[in-house]
């Protein structure tokens, strides 16, 4: 199949994840780095008639990774992988395909959109295979990213990936270093530290950084956190000793005094308190790179995304609502491999899934973008993410916070209209419509309603 080349940047733009970061989470891009070289093996004899057929994005920097697995694995098995890629979104070709009698032998879907597939009871569950594979998936891969394939007591697919997307806060170090010694004390990576202090170190270099014109008008903003917004706040809200939904008591806290805090804390201080933020036509990332904010506050792809394009930003992790302790977060993890039940090439879609719980696998596919978010534990300390650079010390950091890092959740509903509502709700509370009360009300109902069509199952499954 003949793929167009396009940016990752524009991929993102194009899937509508620039705002709301609904489809893909941002990994942190560098120079891509290789896989390690395999070791010398007589590879064997493919066995007749053992092809066996991977579903995965239609996006280049995942084919190519698709193709750099299929390779070691047929030279361990002599298995060959026939890879079709797939335009976004892959779950919804997966269940045309079930209707069809084509399903793939292997996909590779992120985490949170398997809701339709899960329902309709159509991949298998992979505890045998992590036994096969001679692994605990608790101690192998980081919470967050195995968290989004446990689903009903079973987890249902091999995570490559555990995105967080709402930890970091990347910042225009020029403008740190213009801004003098005041600055550069409140900079954590000026002082050697991972992560800010508290909330109030980071506002203060937030308004330090703040540029106005001679009449007082902001040319540049302290700061920015909107997009990507249910993850950041969720984090803070988690923070602050509750989250947002209790899957085993099905109950929302939407509208608990830490909902309302973590609110604050996100929007109501910077944005009407402090006036270091505002409402913009664009994510905190764009924002950034684009010079209209000093500080994003959320995405972990901000400092590889900047080194693109020539402009100086690192980033360092959220503080901790309460000073001194260590921050918590929430994630959506993310992308992972999957067995469907109709598979026809069932045994070695199993066996290709055995060997994703290797180190190896995980390595090479740890390896795209030069170095996500990887979901294994052991790889995080790999010389993929080594380097005395600006992108490499940022990615360190993010990879820190994935040890306290959980995944949002399952049971209520549809990843993506969870999503909506919260994304749209707190935009409001930052333009001023709702105030923190209001929002959490809003967003409250809103979810006990989808929670209950859910239940009576009028919500639309074809799609996450």
């Amino acid at each position: 199949m003949e793929q167009r080349s396009i940016s990752r940047r524009s991929f993102l733009r194009l899937s509508g994840v620039s705002m709301a970061g609904v489809l893909l989470a941002a990994c942190a891009p560098v120079t891509p780095a290789p896989a390690p070289p395999p070791k010398e093996e007589a590879k064997p004899a493919a066995p007749a008639g053992k092809e066996f057929v991977l579903w995965g994005l239609q996006y280049d920097p995942h084919v190519e990774r698709y193709q750099m697995l299929a390779e070691a694995f047929e030279k361990k098995t002599g298995y060959k992988a026939i890879i079709e890629p797939q335009a976004w979104p892959v779950e919804a070709k997966v269940i045309a395909a079930m209707a069809a009698g084509t399903v793939p032998d292997v996909t590779c879907i992120m985490g949170k959109q398997l809701v339709p597939l899960l329902v309709q009871k159509a991949l298998i569950p992979v505890e045998d295979v992590f036994q096969a594979a001679g692994i605990d998936p608790k101690v192998f891969f980081n919470p967050g990213a195995i968290g989004a394939f446990f689903y009903e007591g079973s987890h249902w697919g091999v995570p490559v990936e555990d995105n967080c997307v709402g930890m970091a806060v990347g910042a225009r170090t020029d403008w740190i270093e213009e801004a003098g010694e005041d600055a550069r004390a409140l900079w954590p990576a000026a002082q050697g530290k991972d992560g800010f202090d508290s909330f109030e170190q980071l506002w203060n270099l937030a308004e330090k950084l703040q540029k106005t014109d001679e009449a007082g008008n902001v040319t540049v903003w302290g700061m920015n956190s909107q997009g990507w917004d249910n993850r950041t706040w969720m984090g803070i809200m988690r923070d602050l000793g509750r989250m947002w939904w209790d899957p085993d008591a099905k109950k929302f806290y939407l509208d608990s005094e830490e909902a309302i805090e973590a609110i604050k804390l996100y929007i109501t201080v910077p944005v009407f308190e402090r006036k270091i933020e505002t409402q913009l036509d664009m994510s905190h990332m764009d924002a950034l790179l684009a010079g209209k904010v000093a500080i994003g506050v959320g995405n972990n792809a901000m400092a590889g995304e900047a080194e693109k394009i020539g402009v100086p930003v690192e980033s360092v992790l959220r503080p901790p609502t309460t000073p001194g302790k260590t921050p918590l977060f929430v994630g959506e993890g993310g992308w992972g491999f999957e067995v469907p039940v109709q598979a026809k090439n069932k045994d070695i879609g199993i066996q290709f899934l055995q060997f994703m719980c290797t180190y190896e696998a995980q390595y090479i596919f740890a390896g795209i973008y030069g170095g996500t978010m990887t979901a294994c534990v052991e790889v995080a300390k790999s010389d993929i993410y080594q380097g005395d650079t600006p992108v490499k010390r940022s990615v360190r950091r993010d990879l820190s916070s994935l040890a306290n890092t959980v995944y949002y959740g399952w049971g209520f509903g549809i990843p993506s209209e969870m999503e909506r509502i919260t994304t749209q709700t707190l935009e409001r509370v930052r333009t001023g419509e709702l105030q923190p009360e209001e929002a959490a009300k809003q967003m409250q109902e809103q979810m006990e309603e989808h929670y209950k069509q859910w239940l009576e199952g009028k919500v639309e499954i074809g799609g996450s």
